[in-house]
């Protein structure tokens, strides 16, 4: 696992790599995918709600409900947080045996196939 201001490698196959303020993954070092967006913004006070929930997609179901209101209002983090962000989630991914859960499936399971 290596660490770089624009390069992140997670295993021997994925590496993330930030490009022109864009986040792209690469398997075996040929471009997979474009990271699109990060969850993050759980208000505290509804943190319970998300309690039973099983995977990163009920999460996401979840939260388009709650914040449905409130997009105007989200906050455009730097390209760089968002960049650890996603490193972040594919190191617990990986160190946790690909658990498909952890991560939204339209990125996990192509990830997976590939």
């Amino acid at each position: 696992m290596g660490i770089n201001a624009r390069e992140f490698k997670v295993n021997e196959y994925i590496t993330l790599r930030l490009e022109e303020n864009k986040i792209i993954i690469y398997v075996s070092d040929e471009r997979f995918s474009q990271c699109k967006s990060l969850l993050l913004d759980i208000p505290i006070d509804k943190m319970s709600t998300f309690d039973e929930l099983k995977s990163i997609d009920e999460v996401e179901e979840k939260l388009d409900h709650l914040m449905e209101s409130d997009r105007q209002n989200r906050i455009k983090i730097p390209a760089e947080i968002e960049f650890w962000g996603h490193c972040s989630n594919l190191q617990v991914w990986y160190e946790n045996n690909y658990d498909t859960r952890l991560l939204h499936s339209n990125l996990v399971f192509p990830l997976l196939k590939k």
